[in-house]
């Protein structure tokens, strides 16, 4: 987990399943694109390099079983970093809900039983603020903590407020597919106290500088979806 820069620090509690499908919503309000090379330079951004640590990395490779056919590699080899978009179009005051599919490949190595360090194989973060205060909501692939693990956390000498979830753990096997939901306005008024800002900040990233794990993750879709109506 990183310690310092805009969104970089992190932790997480359960994601919920979208009904039974597994593919992205026609109904988007926006959707990564993780089929589009040049745009997916054009709108992410690396962050969280940390002197002598080695970086994360983040890549497209071809998934014929994924939805689109290709997919978002995160890897994590004694690594730390995160990769940041600001989603435009995207109206929070609607309450839109945030959706994905991942799966992990390579997972954290805990020895079970033993307490976890601050690492995971992937995370998903959705918050906002000014490079002297941030505050976010992040949903995190665990190893030993279990799942529905939620709390505030702060770093950066109180500059940055996290409050995390754990929603996935060794109890999903390797190399099965999870469509998440999860309603990032609900969770960041219930922990704040607040709306989110308009301009707010969406990133992925993995971190396995503690437990020296080399993890791999891929991410078949990110993408804001309309609630239902009745919800609204």
């Amino acid at each position: 987990m990183m310690r310092t820069s805009l969104f970089t620090a992190l932790s997480v509690v359960p994601l919920l399943l979208f009904g039974n499908s597994d593919s992205p919503s026609p109904d988007a309000v926006w959707r990564s694109d993780f089929a589009n090379p040049k745009l997916l330079e054009k709108s992410w951004q690396f962050e969280g390099a940390k002197f002598l640590v080695p970086k994360t990395r983040f890549f497209l490779a071809e998934a014929p079983e994924s939805s689109l056919g290709r997919v978002m590699v995160i890897e994590a080899k004694k690594s730390t970093g995160v990769l940041m978009t600001a989603p435009k179009k995207v109206d929070l005051k609607k309450r839109p809900l945030l959706r994905w599919r991942w799966r992990v490949v390579r997972p954290v190595k805990v020895q079970r039983g033993k307490t976890e360090p601050d690492d995971q194989a992937a995370v998903i973060y959705f918050g906002d603020g000014t490079l002297l205060k941030q505050r976010c909501v992040g949903y995190r692939w665990e190893r030993n903590t279990p799942v529905g693990t939620s709390g505030i956390l702060r770093y950066a000498a109180g500059m940055m407020t996290v409050k995390f979830f754990c929603i996935r753990n060794r109890e999903t096997p390797e190399n099965v597919w999870v469509t998440e939901e999860r309603d990032v306005v609900g969770d960041y008024i219930e922990a704040f106290g607040s709306e989110p800002d308009d301009y707010f900040i969406l990133s992925v990233g993995a971190n396995t500088q503690y437990s020296e794990s080399d993890t791999r993750v891929e991410i078949d879709f990110i993408e804001f979806v309309p609630r239902p109506e009745a919800e609204q």
